[in-house]
Parts: C-alpha cells; structure tokens; sequence
C-alpha cells in the first residue's frame, strides 16, 4: 500500500512540474498582433520550399511582410511568379522565376523585428515594422 501511496504522490509531483513549464513552441504576440508596441507591421509567412533551402523559405517570408506592407501605405503591388516543372527519367526538376513590381508616390522602409521558425511545422515567421 505504501508503494502506491508513494508511486501516485511522486507521479503527481512530476505531472505538477511538468504543467508548470512554458510552451517552447507557443507562437510569440506578435504574429497575431504585428502593430504592437507603437509599431506598424506585418507578418510574413513561408512554409518549406520547392528546393528545402532555408535562404527560399527567409526570402520568400521577407516578400509576404513587405507585400502586407504595402497594402497598409497604398502602395500598388504586381507580383509575377511562372514556375516550370520537368519531369525526365524519373526526375523532376522545378524552375520559379518571381518578379515584383512596387508603385507608389511614397517611399516605404522596413526592417526585421523579430523571426520565428515553428519547429512542429517549419513555418518561417518574420515580423517585419515600418521604420518610423
């Protein structure tokens, strides 16, 4: 009897302390809240890319936050994106070719806040404010 006594204190102890402990993939304020303290942002989001290189998935990231941007200052936004696909002996190969074009009577200056990478999902987060 005593060994269950003690088995169900001690199991409750580590249940107690492992509830306590912060979520290390809980998402930061800012991804849904980007015009946070005094800033004026947007957030840019990339999952994995066609080639798995994380340099994509951080430029891909980078355009969606200014594209957001944009749309908050009126400035006009013409993104072109043709991808080509081949498949030859079993192999595919991918092709992207990504164009923006940016119009405006401002001019618009951004930096980089703050990154996130959900480790679950491999989202690239960037939190990207307008410079003041």
């Amino acid at each position: 009897m005593l060994k269950i006594h003690s088995f169900v204190v001690v199991f409750f102890l580590l249940f107690v302390a492992c509830s306590s402990q912060v979520n290390p993939s809980a998402k930061p304020s800012w991804i849904m809240n980007p015009n946070k303290d005094g800033f004026r942002g947007a957030v840019g989001i990339a999952g994995r890319t066609y080639d798995q290189s994380f340099s994509s998935q951080r430029k891909l990231a980078i355009t969606r936050a200014l594209d957001e941007l944009s749309l908050q200052t009126d400035v006009t936004v013409q993104l072109n994106m043709h991808k080509n696909e081949m498949t030859k002996n079993s192999k595919t190969y991918v092709n992207t070719d990504e164009h923006s074009n940016y119009k405006t009577s401002s001019h618009i200056t951004a930096h980089i806040q703050d990154v996130w990478m959900d480790k679950s999902s491999k989202e690239f987060y960037i939190w990207m404010v307008l410079d003041k």
